[in-house]
């Protein structure tokens, strides 16, 4: 690197270096086109600058990163047996406590059921009593138990609401594999296509030349 200020920060130098590189790159590319072996050593020359400038600028990057990662990773090794006792514990905790809370959660759903069934019962057979009966003191009856079906749809409703400590986890298992690609081609076609060309593409890389459902042309580009 030539005119640069090396008590600058390194990411500084280099970017007067890369900036002229690319400089010296634009003005000599606008409006040129290739045809003589000599314009191609030329650029290749070129070339070969921009992969050194750029390998020993990442270089330069590294060191410079290095001691902010060797801090980070110091900091991280210091606290992580610290979380980790927590994490530990509070699994624990939670084991422990997970039987009694799915007992008391089934025991509410049970009188929540029970509450629920007998309103509806009472709430029946008043409307059938409403419907039925002309005498004043029955249908008076009949409201009374309408509203008591009503009280204990709402203490249904309460005791499902009451918390119980119990965090709801649902666990994904894949079990017909054609059914689910034919579900995500309907409801998510890019990004499945996106997923198939980026395993296509690392299978290519691989070595792979003929995949099914792709077509594959080989193509020269400059080195």
């Amino acid at each position: 690197m030539t005119g640069i200020l090396h008590n600058a920060p390194p990411v500084e130098r280099w970017a007067l270096h890369i900036e002229d590189l690319f400089e010296l790159i634009s003005g000599t590319v606008a409006g040129a086109e290739v045809t003589t072996d000599e314009q191609d050593a030329a650029l290749d020359s070129l070339l070969d600058d921009v992969r050194k400038a750029r390998k020993d600028a990442d270089v330069a990057r590294v060191a410079e990163k290095k001691p902010h990662d060797d801090a980070a990773k110091a900091v991280q090794a210091a606290w992580k047996p610290l979380l980790d006792r927590c994490d530990m514990a509070a699994d624990e905790i939670k084991r422990l406590l997970t039987p009694y809370r799915t007992a008391k959660q089934k025991a509410k759903d049970e009188a929540a059921r029970v509450a629920r069934e007998e309103a509806e019962a009472k709430q029946r057979a008043a409307q059938e009593a409403l419907r039925q009966s002309g005498d004043l003191e029955a249908k008076f009856a009949a409201e009374a138990d309408l509203k008591q079906a009503q009280k204990l749809t709402a203490s249904a409703n309460r005791i499902d609401r009451e918390a119980t400590g119990l965090r709801t986890y649902w666990d994904v298992t894949l079990t017909d594999a054609k059914a689910a690609l034919l579900h995500y081609m309907q409801c998510q076609p890019d990004a499945l296509k996106a997923w198939l060309q980026d395993q296509a593409e690392r299978d290519v890389r691989g070595g792979a030349r003929a995949i099914p459902g792709f077509t594959i042309t080989e193509q020269k580009r400059a080195a």
